[in-house]
């Protein structure tokens, strides 16, 4: 019974997505001069999409964690309709050979829009709550929206050579185009390969850090059970409890100094103004505060558990050879 709600509920929610591409349809339908036709799907998608949102609250309070989410596609798709109709009815006037310079400035336009969009707005739209949980899939909307906004970026900068070379210069346009559709494909590879690369060294690091600890735990462990006399353990070589731990201590600080480094570096790109930093600054500061307390106090639990929560977020995208 649960699973049949639960294909109903998606079901709906389809309505939201097929009433705003109707909209957006009626729009550059708007556009063409179709008057009656536009209002038909303009006011057809709105009611489609209308009919989807009680479906949409019954997935919203299945999970405290899509909430936040959610806000993300919502701003990106307010954006979007916007600035998206611009580049598909270019586009199809390109490929029906009808294209003139006015429509590449205007695709031009409409893309660059939604590089700053990407670039800026999905960073302030970020979820700042839950945010350990939400780690794996914050690491991922940081690399597709990164490969997203240099896609468009570059299409942007086609569109607008594109306006100044079309009608004088076709020739040199199809090759310059081809030469920036390579860029953007070796730009996408090396932006998921930064996420990759920097997820599998946070994990090492952690894994280190948390080998460190058990270590500085085992240490503790040896000094209390210990009921040998002070000038046996002497004789043994052996440390003063208490005093025996600056070692270990040590150890698990620095490994701590490369996690954090790590915890604090851009998913996306090394532009930290622009880039998404693996966690929050202030995430990294309750993080050090938990293993502070547990390099000096003894209280590992609630470190461990982060560290943990952290490594199974990078789990999905370890690679050695990236």
């Amino acid at each position: 019974m649960t699973t049949v709600c639960a294909v109903r509920t998606y079901k709906q929610l389809a309505l939201i997505p097929l009433g705003f591409a109707s909209i957006m349809y009626g729009d550059l339908l708007f556009r063409d001069g179709h008057r009656v036709l536009d209002q038909v799907f303009f006011i057809g998608g709105w009611v489609v999409a209308i009919s989807g949102i009680p479906a949409l609250n019954r997935y919203l309070k299945a999970n405290h964690l899509r909430e936040g989410v959610l806000k993300i596609f919502l701003i990106l798709f307010i954006v979007g309709s916007f600035a998206v109709p611009g580049p598909i009815a270019s586009l199809v006037k390109v490929l029906d050979g009808t294209a003139r310079p006015v429509n590449y400035r205007q695709a031009a336009l409409s893309l660059a829009l939604i590089y700053i969009a990407l670039t800026i707005l999905s960073r302030i739209a970020e979820p700042k709550d839950h945010v350990l949980e939400r780690l794996a899939s914050r690491i991922q909307r940081a690399a597709v929206f990164r490969a997203l906004a240099n896609v468009t970026g570059i299409f942007a900068m086609m569109a607008f050579l594109g306006a100044r070379l079309v009608a004088a210069h076709p020739v040199p346009l199809i090759s310059t185009s081809l030469t920036l559709v390579v860029a953007a494909a070796v730009v996408t590879h090396k932006t998921f390969a930064r996420a990759r690369k920097l997820c599998t060294q946070i994990h090492t690091d952690t894994q280190t850090l948390l080998r460190d600890l058990d270590e500085l735990e085992q240490a503790r462990n040896r000094s209390t059970t210990s009921t040998a006399k002070p000038w046996i353990r002497r004789l043994r070589g052996e440390r003063q409890a208490g005093s025996g731990h600056a070692d270990e201590q040590t150890a698990a600080l620095r490994a701590w100094d490369a996690v954090k480094l790590g915890l604090s570096t851009p998913v996306d790109t090394g532009y930290r103004r622009i880039g998404l930093p693996f966690l929050p600054d202030e995430v990294v500061a309750e993080i050090e505060a938990k293993v502070q307390a547990a390099v000096h106090d003894g209280s590992a639990g609630p470190a461990r558990a982060d560290l943990q929560a952290i490594q199974r977020a990078c789990s999905g995208c370890l690679d050695v050879l990236a």
